[in-house]
């Protein structure tokens, strides 16, 4: 004889209950955990990754413009600069600054802007070496004929100077100078004088080299600067 099984409607309607209960259980469940990492991945995303803006300018530096009276240790101890080796009457080294140089060309007369440092540099400067008080004179005589429409150039400060020192040297110009500039100054006067010795502080862009000199010496040429207004 067949036995026959049977179920009752009322048990029949409570495993449909159970079985959809677990269903939608289960979907709610899967469901969260999607929902979780998603937001997880968002909040991972947003941790990582900076938005980067390449037209933000490097912030402007302004750099001391008028003269001192400077012993080694003063300009040894000038901001902007990383001093590769110290010498009892100066420093190897090279400017911090990252530069943005612009060359312009003014009433036929050629000029480099920075503006990082709100400088306007003379793109060469004199063809020849001088002594101190002729470089001073060399300037004057340059605001006199308004170089570039221009009547307040003058000769740099140490830090100004200093600031065009390259971390090494330019193959084509063999000098530790951006070549934007003229490579025949090699060695040049700066404003400021030495605090010990009728002598002034001078650049050496042949061998990477802030030092002093006598004020009487011949060999440096001069490279004029002007603030930007």
């Amino acid at each position: 004889m067949e036995r026959v099984i049977t179920i009752s409607p009322k048990l029949l309607i409570y495993k449909i209950i159970l079985f959809s209960a677990s269903y939608i259980l289960a979907g709610c469940v899967t469901a969260s955990a999607i929902l979780f990492a998603a937001t997880n991945a968002n909040n991972n995303s947003s941790d990582t990754s900076k938005p980067e803006n390449s037209n933000v300018k490097a912030e402007k530096v302004q750099l001391r413009s008028s003269y001192s009276n400077l012993s080694v240790a003063e300009v040894q101890s000038i901001q902007h600069i990383t001093i590769r080796k110290k010498k009892e009457w100066g420093f190897y080294g090279q400017s911090t600054i990252k530069h943005d140089y612009v060359l312009k060309e003014i009433n036929d007369n050629k000029v480099v802007i920075d503006h990082a440092t709100g400088l306007m540099w003379h793109q060469s400067g004199s063809t020849f070496g001088m002594n101190w008080e002729k470089a001073k004179h060399w300037v004057k005589l340059l605001n006199k004929r308004g170089y570039a429409g221009y009547y307040d150039w003058r000769l740099p400060t140490v830090e100004e100077a200093a600031s065009l020192l390259e971390s090494s040297k330019n193959h084509s110009n063999d000098r530790f100078i951006d070549p934007v500039f003229d490579k025949t100054q090699g060695w040049i006067w700066t404003g400021d004088s030495y605090q010990h010795l009728d002598a002034a502080w001078r650049i050496d862009f042949f061998a990477g080299l802030v030092d002093w000199d006598i004020y009487y010496y011949f060999f440096y040429h001069v490279r004029p600067v002007r603030t930007m207004k």
